[in-house]
């Protein structure tokens, strides 16, 4: 089992700096960035948004945790949230943790703790070369309402 709990201050440190070079990552491989103008924009990506960390007004973040012994953090969730609607601006297991149903566990997890705080509808982006992820997501009930496309002018 997991659970999903507010995270604190110092996780929000690790929590930023794993955004920030998976973020990069991915506008390497999806958006064609070179790897310094990726990392800039990674990091005005969290940083223009999250102004306050974990105390940003509209935005929830959880530490997903393992609910053992161990009680380890296996996971980040970050949430976009207005009146009646949430945006997942951030989903990580780590990968260790990966292939084992337990992204699947934080979803449901999530949309209970999202029903209870009356949210009633919840959308996300997934990279194209992110095949497991789509798969999960529409295991969970997600499904198209479009396709984002870029073209970025200045790599």
């Amino acid at each position: 089992m997991i659970t999903l709990r507010d995270m604190n201050e110092e996780e929000f440190v690790c929590y930023r700096s794993l955004f920030i070079n998976e973020y990069a990552q991915d506008l390497q491989a999806n958006r064609g960035y070179v790897p310094e103008k990726a990392r800039i924009k990674a990091t005005e990506s969290i940083d223009s948004v999250l102004t306050e960390g974990v105390a940003t007004p509209a935005n929830q973040l959880w530490c997903i945790q393992q609910l053992d012994e161990t009680e380890e953090v296996i996971g980040y969730l970050w949430l976009s949230i207005t009146a009646a609607s949430a945006w997942i601006s951030d989903f990580y297991i780590y990968s260790d943790w990966r292939s084992r149903g337990l992204g699947s566990l934080a979803l449901s997890e999530m949309k209970r703790e999202l029903t209870e705080m009356g949210i009633h509808e919840v959308g996300l982006r997934v990279a194209p070369d992110n095949a497991s992820a789509r798969a999960l997501y529409e295991k969970k009930g997600f499904h198209i309402t479009g396709i984002n496309m870029t073209q970025n002018l200045n790599l």
